[in-house]
């Protein structure tokens, strides 16, 4: 909850908004009441992160962004007390943000209402009702390679999964510095567009799976926050000749500035002041809260998958983690988790008695090479282990990255047994990426698959790696 303070404050703002129906710079301030009610008073505003917060154009000019045009709007509206970008620097890296703010920088304010020159970050913080960020474009951008003969892109995958994680665990600790500073900040990121429309269609899908993966990697980062992510992809991609019009660029225009900016209004409108921030993998019609997880260890990662429509809860209200899982339930998780489709059907003689939908999230595993069956049957109805549930989920990275995950050492389990290679390979693969962990040197491979578990292990993997659809 935020406190009383801020929740007045942008109360107001958001009231001024609903009267205006759209975005404010679409008016003049002639025509809207500019007189802030009594019981509040105008808010400052901080604006962190790189070229885009600080406002860079397809020139490579430094000119006017969303964090200036959202600005211009609370003014217009008498929302505006103060505004600075001055911390946001193109180049940025979400190390950059989080150092910024444990070393207490001084840095040159770029604004309105200061009569200063300079200004500390974490006072800045502090005294924020209101702070956006946009940062870790650049810790990935860096990995893509473009071939000069063929202009084609290539990407380290083992290191962009490791930098990506990063970026989550970056973000948190950012989200965790401003809510010791000011916990009373809302605080809205933005999500990323894809600024490589311009090249080849057959390139299309390995840049819209980074850009998934990204903002997903920095939604990981804001669950359990009061930040509020903003998505902007399909906006930008509605008319990306107009909102990216440098195809040697990847700053937008002035008009995609503003587009953004809708998309942080549109937000602001509809989240709930004084209330939970919204998530970026949350549902609002999804309960966030089971009635029997409330004292389960496993809590947080069952609202998560939840919340992000991973795994669901039982008409009764209650989600059962502890209940075993069958192995057409978690090939189900699986591919709804990573969005894998096919028309093609798997030759297994014991699954026509099944649901439409749970024949295609059969027959989609069978396609990704995610299940293979046994003697022409896929025993659905069978409790799935632990490492056959390990070995579904290195096949699917697999088949997501178009390259089989190779564990550099051997999990220091002491229960692998008879296991063959691919399956130490596997658990190898969960132990090394934190997708799952064992308990006192064993991983326990032949043990049931609980709902809890399942849950823990396809957020932690889906966290910082999701199929585009």
């Amino acid at each position: 909850m935020v406190k009383t303070r801020f929740k007045f404050r942008m109360l107001f703002v958001i009231v001024l908004m609903i009267q205006m129906i759209v975005v404010p710079y679409h008016f003049s301030a002639e025509e809207i009441d500019s007189s802030a009610p009594s019981w509040t008073q105008p808010i400052d505003y901080l604006a962190l992160g790189d070229s885009l917060a600080a406002g860079v154009t397809p020139n490579n000019e430094l000119g006017n962004g969303y964090a200036d045009f959202l600005a211009e709007s609370m003014q217009k509206i008498g929302a505006l007390k103060t505004y600075n970008k001055g911390f946001s620097y193109p180049g940025y890296k979400t190390t950059d943000v989080l150092n910024d703010i444990k070393l207490n920088v001084t840095k040159e304010i770029y604004g309105i209402g200061f009569e200063e020159k300079t200004a500390k970050l974490q006072q800045s913080i502090k005294d924020a009702e209101v702070i956006t960020i946009s940062v870790g474009a650049n810790d990935i951008l860096p990995l893509m390679k473009q071939d000069p003969a063929t202009g084609k892109i290539s990407i380290d995958q083992q290191m962009a999964l490791t930098i990506l994680q990063q970026v989550g665990t970056n973000y948190k600790s950012i989200m965790a510095q401003i809510n010791e500073i000011n916990p009373e900040a809302q605080v809205y990121v933005m999500g990323y567009y894809n600024p490589f429309y311009y090249m080849s269609e057959d390139m299309q899908p390995l840049l819209k799976q980074l850009l998934d993966m990204l903002n997903k990697a920095i939604a990981t980062g804001l669950v359990g926050t009061q930040a509020i992510f903003v998505p902007t992809g399909d906006v930008i991609a509605s008319n990306y000749m107009t909102y990216l019009p440098n195809p040697g660029n990847i700053h937008l225009s002035e008009a995609g500035y503003k587009k953004v900016t809708e998309q942080f209004w549109t937000d602001m409108r509809t989240a709930n002041p004084g209330g939970e921030a919204s998530s970026p993998v949350a549902d609002p019609t999804t309960p966030k809260v089971f009635s029997d997880i409330s004292n389960h260890g496993l809590r947080s990662y069952i609202e998560q998958a939840a919340a992000a429509k991973i795994i669901g809860g039982y008409s009764d209200g209650t989600f059962k983690p502890d209940q075993n899982l069958t192995r057409v339930q978690a090939v189900s998780i699986i591919v709804s988790a990573l969005g894998l489709k096919t028309e093609e059907v798997a030759p297994f003689g014991d699954t026509g008695n099944y649901a439409d939908k749970t024949k295609a999230d059969i027959n989609a595993a069978y396609k990704y090479g995610i299940i293979k069956g046994n003697k022409g049957n896929f025993n659905p109805s069978d409790l799935v282990t632990r490492a056959q549930l390990a070995l579904m989920i290195e096949r699917a990275y697999g088949s997501v990255t178009g390259k089989a995950y190779k564990a550099s050492t051997k999990a220091p389990y002491s229960d692998f047994g008879s296991y063959n290679a691919e399956v130490v390979n596997a658990i190898s693969m969960l132990h090394e990426l934190d997708v799952a962990t064992g308990f006192q040197g064993k991983f326990m491979p032949s043990s049931s698959t609980t709902r809890a578990q399942a849950a823990k292990m396809i957020v932690n993997f889906t966290s910082i790696f999701k199929q585009a659809e």
